[in-house]
């Protein structure tokens, strides 16, 4: 039988759609456990088992298969900058402030709580904006902290106390570098920091020195200039109203000792 012209476009059309539908979501990871876990295997870049609730959360929303989800390993700058540039899909995770050019769903993925590190022993306390200028801090480049830290950031000038670093790990080389005395003190989401320094060895090194109040929320941002963005933030949304009225949610944040932050 001969397809007119129509016809085979609108087939032409249908297999197109189908392989579009078929391409697995591009995602841009580093690792921030519990939110999302790599594997402790030297120069393989897996996720970890468990991988970590927002993972779990984004598996449920899009699928848990090679097929389903592709994770890229890198450096958070990098990653935003395949975002813009289209070579990704998403990045998990980051907060609507330090990236406001991606697409975010309505509901957030994680809400974090800020506080403060030092190393053990050291008498510096956080008492508030005001006890900042006493201590040197270290940071991650491109990393949004929260008030009444990013306050402090923008007004403290460059006066040889704050410092940024980048790349894989970075974390981890801040605390090394805090139990050495090269600098004095971080801050960090409260659940990643224990997880770090149980996992490092380093708990015995270093002090939580004070926490501040009200939370960050975190989100999987979508490449700004893609299409199917706001398809995806839809279903993510759609995937945290159903996980949370199910309560499986709650079963998934449980297997990292978390509990609902809503």
């Amino acid at each position: 039988m001969r397809l007119t012209g129509w016809v085979l476009t609108a087939l032409a059309l249908t297999l197109s759609s189908t392989a579009n539908a078929a391409q697995p979501l591009q995602v841009a990871l580093d690792d921030y456990c519990p939110y999302y876990c790599k594997a402790d295997t030297p120069g393989e870049d897996r996720l970890a088992d468990p991988p970590g609730f927002v993972i779990e959360i984004l598996q449920h929303a899009f699928g848990s298969g090679p097929d389903d989800i592709r994770y890229h390993f890198l450096p958070w700058k990098r990653s935003v900058q395949e975002l813009s540039q289209g070579t990704l899909d998403a990045i998990v995770i980051a907060a609507r402030e330090e990236a406001p050019e991606l697409v975010y769903p309505s509901i957030e993925q994680g809400r974090s709580q800020g506080c403060f590190y030092k190393k053990r022993g050291a008498p510096w306390v956080y008492a508030g904006p005001d006890s900042l200028p006493h201590v040197r801090l270290t940071l991650i480049e491109s990393y949004l902290y929260g008030e009444p830290l990013n306050s402090y950031l923008g007004r403290a000038g460059q006066d040889g106390k704050i410092t940024y670093i980048s790349g894989n790990q970075a974390l981890l080389r801040i605390f090394q570098m805090i139990a050495r005395g090269r600098t004095d003190a971080t801050a960090e989401d409260s659940m990643v920091a224990a997880y770090l320094l149980q996992k490092s060895g380093l708990k015995q090194s270093i002090d939580n020195a004070g926490c501040y109040q009200g939370g960050l929320d975190f989100y999987v941002g979508f490449a700004p200039h893609n299409p199917d963005s706001a398809a995806h933030a839809k279903a993510l949304d759609e995937a945290m109203v159903e996980l949370r009225s199910s309560g499986q949610l709650a079963k998934i944040l449980g297997r990292y000792g978390l509990v609902d932050w809503r």
